[in-house]
């Protein structure tokens, strides 16, 4: 397994941290609770918005989340629901594309933007188990919900809050970086790009699972009026990663799919075609 605490550096000064979670450079403290360590500096990471609101009670481990009301589960089943046949069986499909992939992992392998853990289940079903995970999102609420739901072994699976724009971990750390819809999620890709690039190892595999609108589309329009289109267009993304330094990256489409109208998403328009694909890289 993974030693966490040997691959944490400050995102503030981007030196190793201390195994009590100090930055000996700034003197900013950091701290591992709940089983997560909290990565984050309050000075360069503002204003990210947390889709969940996970009250700290809940985590305790002598509580049930039964328990409690999680403020955006009920809206994450109404837009399930919302999906047509097309889009869930567009997404079987990559799905499964995914799960023959991390057949294949070996070593350690980072998740970016864990949320509630869509890509983590696909990695913990596999029947291979020859890899360690480093899940990582912005909110340590958000992994220590994910941690506890889930259940998951700590000699195993790790937890580390860290923002995808000015990462937490050392420098060529991991052998495969995953990703479920994250670029589309976080501010400034190409930042995020330059970031996974540092993180992994030589040779080291980036596989973002998601879907994407087409530019010739209104839903590329609004895109590009939020401000959104570079993590939603194949073409831009895929351009970001070899600006980082990325060779090899291209973009596999598993399925096509329309969209159905669907009040939670402001992009893609109902409508509009969603490609659903594997964009893959090598450092």
């Amino acid at each position: 397994m993974i030693n966490a605490n040997s691959i944490l550096i400050c995102p503030l000064c981007r030196v190793p941290l201390c195994d009590e979670l100090h930055c000996h450079k700034c003197g900013a403290e950091y701290e591992r609770k709940h089983g997560v360590y909290n990565i984050v500096s309050d000075k360069i990471s503002q204003g990210q918005q947390i889709l969940w609101n996970i009250p700290e009670e809940a985590l305790a481990e002598d509580t049930d989340l039964a328990d409690f009301v999680i403020t955006g589960n009920e809206w994450t089943e109404d837009y399930e629901s919302k999906k047509n046949d097309e889009t869930k069986a567009a997404e079987k499909k990559l799905f499964a594309c995914m799960e023959l992939l991390i057949s294949r992992f070996t070593g350690t392998v980072c998740d970016l933007a864990t949320g509630m853990g869509t890509m983590l289940s696909l990695l913990l079903a596999s029947e291979n188990k020859n890899f360690d995970i480093v899940c990582t999102d912005i909110s340590p609420n958000v992994l220590a919900y994910t941690r506890k739901a889930m259940g998951t072994d700590d000699d195993r699976v790790s937890y580390i809050a860290m923002d995808g724009r000015c990462t937490s971990a050392a420098d060529d750390t991991f052998d495969y970086i995953t990703s479920y819809e994250a670029f589309g999620n976080i501010p400034d890709t190409a930042r995020v790009a330059r970031e996974i690039y540092r993180m992994l190892k030589p040779e080291g595999k980036l596989i973002i699972m998601g879907s994407y609108i087409e530019k010739a589309s209104d839903s590329f329009e609004l895109a590009e009026m939020v401000g959104v289109e570079r993590g939603l267009v194949e073409e831009y993304l895929i351009a970001d990663l070899r600006a980082a330094g990325f060779r090899n990256a291209v973009s596999t489409v598993v399925a096509e799919a329309v969209w159905a109208e669907n009040s939670y998403d402001l992009v893609p328009i109902a409508g509009d075609k969603k490609r659903y694909c594997i964009i893959s890289a090598v450092k």
